[in-house]
């Protein structure tokens, strides 16, 4: 894969993010594919299975065997042969085999960077999720300060029959929900620095979750193309599919006899003989399903390919036009009032009496319930991009 291409439009893709908040998330993907245990293993793995491929063409071991005779046993060793061989085959079967372990190899590599980035992937989906609840605890700061006050307030209004019980348990328990809700909120992020922890290896990465500003959405046409030619699973089938088509060359190239060249030394009392040797084995038989066999894992093989990219397309579009849609919703939310001066500006209508507590409270909820929607939708807006552009990773 072209990854100097790559690299270059994810440069591109994140030019107008903010230099400080992108440095904290690119530091935490940096942090997870260097100490992710998963990728650690798969590296390894991806090593041995290329190792593997490549034992397979190899000459056959060298064959050497001695005998000796004799009518009594203080003759034993008189008389005796020596016989060494080699066999191999054509060296056209060679490089085929070659080629295969070289497209296997890629193949390997290929399906590790196709992990890689869905590890990535997820480490910024909770990254992106910790700094949305993040917001989400600061945005509610001076609701729950208000809430606190108000519920002071209503106490002391309470003990001087300014307000009724009604009016103080109201805005206590308007408190402590708020504190419940909040409290909820902590133990999802909890929860998930403690996953952010276990994909950098165990250990949770320094971050102020300084939420990004979200990328650039790229055309879908241009998306689409880069997605069929960079995607690294659809190119671990397509070079599953080239392995596929060197089988079955390789196939027909086994019917070819193999050779075999030795050296043979006989000795007896008083005389001894050596020379070379030479054969053909001929796979007249054992290789009369072998070149059916290999077309047929060709053709799964392609139908393997044409499935998964036409699921790809489906998946790459319904993505796009739904964060699309998300986009345009999120567009909806502009022009909000400021969170601290409205809520003050609600308080001191209530202390003034221009607003009753049930409408104080309900007002609040309101504008609440739509700031914290904004920023979940943001959220969503922005997963929906990294998942389009995890191709770039």
């Amino acid at each position: 894969m072209n990854r100097t291409l790559i690299i270059t439009l994810a440069a591109t893709l994140l030019a107008a993010t903010p230099c400080a908040a992108q440095d904290d998330l690119q530091r935490i993907l940096e942090s997870v594919e260097r100490n992710n245990l998963t990728l650690k293993a798969e590296a390894h793995t991806t090593a041995g299975r290329t190792l593997e491929a490549r034992t397979g063409n190899s000459l056959d071991p060298l064959s050497v065997s001695y005998s000796s005779a004799g009518d009594r046993p203080d003759a034993l060793g008189k008389k005796g042969e020596l016989e060494v061989s080699q066999s191999f085959d054509l060296p056209m079967l060679y490089a085929t085999r070659s080629r295969i372990a070289r497209t296997l190899a890629q193949q390997y590599e290929a399906e590790y960077l196709a992990l890689r980035q869905q590890v990535l992937l997820e480490a910024k989906e909770v990254y992106l999720e910790l700094c949305a609840l993040q917001g989400i605890v600061e945005l509610n700061r001076p609701r729950l300060t208000a809430a606190e006050h108000m519920a002071t307030l209503f106490a002391a209004r309470f003990e001087t029959g300014d307000a009724t019980s009604i009016d103080k348990h109201r805005t206590e328990f308007e408190y402590l929900l708020l504190k419940e809700e909040l409290s909820a909120i902590d133990m999802r992020m909890i929860e998930l620095s403690q996953r952010l922890a276990v994909l950098n290896g165990g250990e949770l990465p320094e971050s102020g979750y300084a939420m990004p500003s979200p990328e650039a959405r790229m055309p879908l046409e241009l998306l689409l193309a880069d997605w069929e030619e960079y995607a690294p699973d659809l190119t671990a089938l397509r070079l599953q599919e080239e392995s596929a088509r060197y089988d079955v060359r390789l196939s027909r190239q086994q019917a070819l006899p193999k050779v075999e060249l030795g050296y043979k030394y006989e000795y007896g009392p008083g005389e001894c003989f050596n020379g070379f040797k030479a054969g053909l084995s001929i796979p007249i038989l054992s290789n009369r399903h072998n070149v059916k066999r290999a077309r047929a894992l060709e053709e799964a093989a392609k139908a393997n390919t044409e499935s998964a990219l036409a699921q790809k397309r489906g998946a790459v579009r319904e993505l796009y036009l739904k964060t699309e849609y998300t986009g345009k919703l999120l567009e909806s939310f502009g022009g909000m009032p400021d969170a601290p001066a409205y809520t003050d500006l609600l308080g001191r209508m209530l202390e003034a009496g221009q607003i009753n507590i049930v409408d104080y409270y309900s007002e609040l909820a309101t504008f609440y319930s739509a700031l914290e929607t904004r920023i979940r939708t943001d959220l969503e807006y922005r997963l929906g991009l990294a998942r389009l552009h995890v191709i770039y990773l």
